[in-house]
């Protein structure tokens, strides 16, 4: 007679012939804690990767080497390069939301708070804007890409559009009638153009100056 093996499920005795096993049950559990520390080992490589071969260049498998997980690992968290990319500006974006205490809260300091707010930008951004730019440049070639970026934009405008409306509420800047929006957008093109003048070399003190200067006439402009 042939032997009929018996395993265990659940801490239950079951037969492989005449029961079905669920698997689930017997396959090891990940903990949430795990997946955040995985998902952000894939970006932190992810990152490096870009910068270092350039996002063209890049495939999804050199993600995962550089990350130390095997090749569908990455797959499991962004199902493309594009979702990857989109994780990278999201990131960056959580680290645009600044607290604004002790910001804007005296009008008289208008242009030291400018100066300070800009000094945050370029600290927080300066790791990944050779890949943001390299990404609005293939965007003109890879459609996917481009409607990755467009998503990404509005979101940043929205974001930048409730950071001005408190600073509105809390100062008197910025009229009812002031198109708050626009303002956004118009901040975020002057930052993409000083971070490519900066990624060429011109001088940041100079930049920086450009950037208090035009942003003060934006503010006090609101009131005429």
């Amino acid at each position: 007679m042939d032997s009929v093996w018996i395993v265990h499920i659940n801490g239950k005795k079951s037969n492989p012939i005449t029961s079905q096993i669920n698997w689930i049950d017997v396959m090891p559990q990940v903990s949430e804690e795990h997946k955040i520390k995985v998902r952000q080992t894939i970006l932190e490589a992810a990152m490096k990767t870009f910068a270092k071969t350039g996002y063209s260049q890049t495939r999804m498998d050199d993600v995962a080497k550089a990350a130390g997980v095997s090749k569908g690992t990455p797959y499991l968290y962004f199902p493309t390069k594009e979702d990857l990319f989109f994780a990278i500006c999201k990131d960056n974006q959580k680290n645009l939301i600044i607290t604004r205490e002790g910001l804007f809260a005296k009008r008289q300091n208008l242009a030291t708070d400018l100066g300070i707010f800009y000094d945050v930008l370029v600290g927080k951004t300066q790791q990944t804007e050779r890949i943001w730019l390299e990404g609005l440049a293939e965007s003109a070639r890879n459609p996917r890409l481009k409607q990755t970026i467009i998503k990404y934009r509005e979101e940043l405008v929205v974001l930048i559009t409730e950071f001005l409306k408190q600073i509105r509420k809390d100062t008197g800047f910025f009229k009812d009638q002031n198109d708050l929006v626009l303002i956004a957008k118009g901040m975020i093109a002057l930052y993409n153009g000083l971070t490519l003048m900066r990624v060429v070399g011109k001088n940041d003190e100079t930049l920086r100056s450009v950037w208090i200067k035009t942003m003060k006439s934006i503010f006090e402009g609101s009131e005429n």
